[in-house]
């Protein structure tokens, strides 16, 4: 017979020997009661139990060998626990500095460290809510109602079988391939730096940066305007990233706080500088050193980022940042990345029906960049990444989505947005140029009723806007009013001259009516703000002139040409001393400068002989019927670039006009008729 396990007490006290204790009873291990070991004890006793003791066998030691991995992960905690502590020390020597020298240096307590986006294992294929994803999901929806109305005539199996087959085909189709990459489940000793040349860089002082953020909660500052894609809060939790890094920050996150406070700091007012605690010279030093962080970071900054909204926006402040430098290529460059990251996510055709925080976020920012990718595309003669007719995102409401300024200001500009995307492929695309002449004049004509329609819209609103608020956004409203006549000048420039034997630098009556409003008005803009503030005016140039062409100076310049006018020489002189600011802010801005310069001089010149000449000598001198085209008739003609190289030849002031010409009108041919 098997042995048992359980024994009774007596047995055990009879197998005690040594001095070894004697366990707890059974009942006594159950009942959590005290056993006082007897046998029986005392406690089975009084409840009139059975005192009996099981015996376990003893178990088998077992040595437990530790890893080497644990080794590795003790290690990664004190290493991590060393950077924290170091932080924490950093910090704590910053605030004595502080505190210690009001107007000393600040920099940020961790360096910039953003892992590189694995290419390799990037998801592959479209984001969006592509035609082929639609098409599957209103098939499967299909045979998914048919299943079910078949449910009660065929029984469960077809239909089990029929349901089974529609979630297959919905999940190959949503389903993403991912693309392993190589795998390297070795951690490294020591964190790798992605952005050794940003580290250490200095910031302007904590103190002041919490002064200047706590002005932009009360009043509102002109950055958060001028790039209503991040608000104050959001900029805030930014900075105290940056300011207060126990870990390290990306360099998206990096970028926005530079961006950001350096724009704080170039609008302060002089009567919030006894508030912040500055003066001229700390403010010229703090736009210093942000300048110098933004050029850094735009040289270290990877274009190949992988498609997100962080990066979506850091994007969208540099954009801002570039165009008001004078950065246009590398504005464009940022511009392109923005629009494909937006396409990537599908945040072109994001569903009208959810009004959500998120989804209102991210439908602003695409309106963001969807603005600057039409208005670069235009000046540059490129072609945009986001076209219109693909766009089924509707447009922000107003003013719920932009309540820091006027909603017509905002509708504006995307309606201007929109509608140069639209004249560049009905007017200047290869396909326009060759459709028939009354065909793009009808367009023309009706572009430029549709854009003096918005101006008065435009107009009316600001009439209705009370006084303080149009002071406050005057700026704003003149940029628009410029944008409006410039754009009216573009569309009636496919439109030729209704003048028989007409200069072949003649532009029609109502494009040179356009052109001459539009360089008026940057001239009074120039008298009330580029007097006050020149650094200002230039960024406010460079903006401008990276939305729209500047073709209402040219087209002016070749009127003032071929009709001798003193009034239109002195406009055009009037608007050169305008914009001689924005040759000091970069090479692009000096370019075009340098061109409208080159162009006043071809027409003081041209009206200078002519003045002086007798008509007789002019006729026989300047011909105006010397320019001829076998195939398009004087009437028909539309001046192009390589005109002004005709035309100057006359004046035997050389070749070079038409590519300064094509320069500043680069999405019209340059030899080739319109036709």
């Amino acid at each position: 017979m098997p042995q048992s396990n359980t024994t009774s007490p007596s047995a055990v006290d009879e197998g005690t020997s040594g001095g070894i204790k004697k366990p707890a009873c059974d009942n006594c291990k159950s009942r959590k009661t005290r056993c006082d070991r007897g046998s029986p004890c005392s406690s089975c006793v009084v409840a009139e139990l059975d005192c009996r003791l099981t015996r376990r066998p003893p178990e088998k030691r077992q040595r437990v060998l530790i890893s080497n991995r644990y080794d590795e992960a003790m290690e990664n905690v004190d290493r991590s626990l060393q950077q924290v502590t170091g932080a924490l020390q950093k910090l704590l020597q910053i605030n004595e500095r502080s505190q210690s020298s009001p107007r000393s240096h600040g920099s940020p307590a961790a360096s910039v460290s953003n892992n590189p986006p694995d290419v390799l294992g990037a998801l592959e294929g479209y984001r969006g809510d592509s035609s082929f994803n639609a098409h599957v999901q209103r098939v499967t929806s299909a045979l998914r109602d048919a299943a079910t109305g078949l449910e009660g005539s065929l029984g469960d199996v077809p239909v089990n079988e029929t349901l089974a087959a529609t979630q297959m085909i919905e999940e190959a189709a949503t389903s993403q391939v991912v693309t392993p990459g190589p795998t390297n489940t070795t951690p490294p000793a020591f964190p790798q730096l992605q952005y050794p040349e940003l580290k250490d860089r200095p910031l302007p002082p904590l103190e002041h940066v919490l002064r200047i953020l706590r002005l932009a909660q009360t009043e509102k500052q002109r950055f958060f305007v001028d790039v209503p894609i991040i608000n104050e809060p959001d900029f805030g939790d930014l900075c105290q990233k940056v300011y207060f890094a126990v870990n390290d920050y990306s360099v998206l996150a990096w970028a926005v706080v530079n961006t950001g406070l350096l724009f704080l700091f170039n609008g302060l007012g002089k009567d919030h500088y006894g508030h912040i605690e500055v003066d001229d010279s700390d403010v010229h030093a703090y736009v210093q050193q942000l300048t110098a962080n933004i050029e850094a970071t735009l040289q270290s900054l990877r274009l190949c980022q992988e498609p997100s909204f962080e990066a979506i926006r850091a994007f969208g402040v540099l954009i801002h940042f570039c165009l008001k430098m004078g950065r246009n290529s590398v504005a464009w460059s940022l511009v392109a990345a923005a629009s494909r990251m937006c396409i990537d996510l599908g945040w072109h055709r994001l569903p009208n029906h959810i009004d959500d925080a998120e989804m209102v976020v991210k439908r602003n920012l695409f309106w963001h960049i969807y603005i600057w990718d039409k208005g670069m595309a235009f000046t540059l003669g490129r072609s945009p990444s986001i076209h219109q007719y693909d766009v089924v995102t509707k447009r922000p409401t107003l003013p719920r989505d932009y309540p820091a300024a006027p909603a017509y200001l905002h509708a504006g500009f995307i309606e201007f947005s929109i509608i140069t995307g639209e004249m560049y492929m009905q007017l200047f695309s290869a396909a326009a140029q060759l459709a028939p002449r009354e065909t793009r004049n009808e367009k023309a004509r009706a572009f430029a009723t549709r854009i003096m329609n918005v101006n008065a819209t435009l107009q009316k609103s600001l009439r209705e806007t009370p006084y303080d608020v149009r002071e406050t956004f005057k700026v704003i409203n003149l940029y628009l009013d410029v944008i409006t006549k410039c754009l009216t000048t573009i569309a009636y420039r496919v439109i030729p001259c209704d003048q028989t034997d007409a200069s072949p630098l003649r532009c029609s009556f109502e494009c040179v009516q356009a052109a001459r409003q539009a360089l008026s008005a940057i001239v009074q803009a120039d008298e009330v703000f580029g007097e006050q503030n020149p650094d200002g005016w230039a960024r406010f140039l460079n903006l401008l002139f990276n939305t729209v062409p500047f073709t209402s100076f040219i087209v002016l310049a070749g009127n003032t040409v071929a009709s001798s006018s003193s009034e239109d020489l002195a406009l055009l002189s009037a608007a050169v001393l305008a914009i001689k600011p924005i040759a000091s802010s970069g090479p692009p801005g000096k370019k075009l400068f340098d061109v409208c310069k080159a162009f006043y001089q071809f027409a003081s010149f041209s009206v200078a002989r002519q003045v002086t000449e007798s008509a007789a000598v002019y006729q026989q001198a300047i011909p105006t019927t010397t320019f001829t085209n076998p195939q398009v008739t004087a009437y028909e003609h539309i001046m192009v670039p390589q005109d002004w190289d005709t035309v100057m030849d006359e004046f035997e002031l050389g070749d070079g006009a038409g590519d300064l010409a094509s320069f500043m009108e680069p999405y019209m041919p340059f030899n080739w008729q319109m036709q």
